[in-house]
């Protein structure tokens, strides 16, 4: 059993995204002893992600390649078992779709907008008297075809317009004000610059919810939400191949496809 830093690596080096961090993970004979997922993709650009490298104290660094693109939303996950140091080639499961991109792009906007840094309402929640703003998906719809179609190298890219249904908790002693002041400025120049930018259109879609909640017997101090709908553009990439020329003999009796993709 050995405990190791698990790093996302691109043909350029460890990944760099505002969120991104590398996992620690513990491994046994029979692979990770627990799930190792990192945090969502929340990155401007779609990014291929090429290998993984675990590395530890005392030992040379484990390099195992991977063949994944991720882009907005897209979370990368080892389920427990699923990865060993033997491996000749890893194979995540890789979480994407409007879920997804919905909770990462409202979390974009309070950063941008507010300077904030919310959590997923999954995460833990920091202890009463602490100022936090968490997240939480209610709904999502997306429509059932694409509204275009294009290329990205070898991908073919699926545009698709979806909707989303988000509450957003502030807990503060000016939790309601905060929240009215993100309304304010997802109506100023620079929220509708950010929209524009992102291609998400945000809204209020209910009112303010004000409490001072209990929970797990702990006062927290004044809590307020409200529920935000999202309309975005949820890109879907798929690996795919199709014939990019073709020669035939002088004959007329053998054609040759040249094919591009996988």
């Amino acid at each position: 059993m050995a405990t190791y830093t698990v790093k996302l690596m691109t043909v350029g080096g460890e990944i760099a995204y505002p969120d991104y961090r590398a996992e620690k993970a513990t491994f046994t004979a029979n692979g990770n002893s627990k799930d190792i997922l990192f945090t969502p993709y929340n990155g401007s650009d779609p990014v291929s992600v090429t290998a993984i490298e675990l590395s530890t104290n005392g030992s040379a660094s484990i390099t195992i390649p991977v063949d994944a693109l991720i882009s907005v939303g897209t979370v990368i996950k080892f389920p427990a078992g699923t990865l060993k140091l033997t491996d000749s080639q890893a194979n995540p499961l890789i979480m994407t779709g409007a879920p997804y991109v919905a909770l990462v792009r409202l979390r974009q906007a309070l950063i941008a907008l507010m300077g904030d840094n919310p959590l997923y309402a999954q995460q833990k929640l920091p202890e009463p008297k602490e100022t936090f703003t968490a997240i939480h998906l209610l709904s999502t719809s997306r429509e059932p075809y694409p509204f275009d179609k294009t290329w990205d190298g070898d991908y073919r890219v699926y545009h698709y317009n979806c909707s989303a249904e988000v509450v957003i908790i502030r807990s503060a002693d000016d939790a309601q004000a905060f929240l009215e002041n993100f309304l304010y400025q997802i109506d100023s120049t620079e929220g509708d610059f950010w929209q524009f930018e992102n291609n998400c259109c945000l809204d209020r879609s209910s009112d303010f919810e004000n409490s001072s909640p209990l929970i797990d017997n702990l006062v927290y101090q004044q809590m307020a939400q409200v529920t935000m709908s999202l309309q975005f553009v949820y890109q879907y990439y798929k690996k795919e191949s199709w014939i990019a020329g073709a020669a035939v003999d002088a004959g007329a009796k053998q054609a040759t496809l040249t094919i591009r993709g996988y």
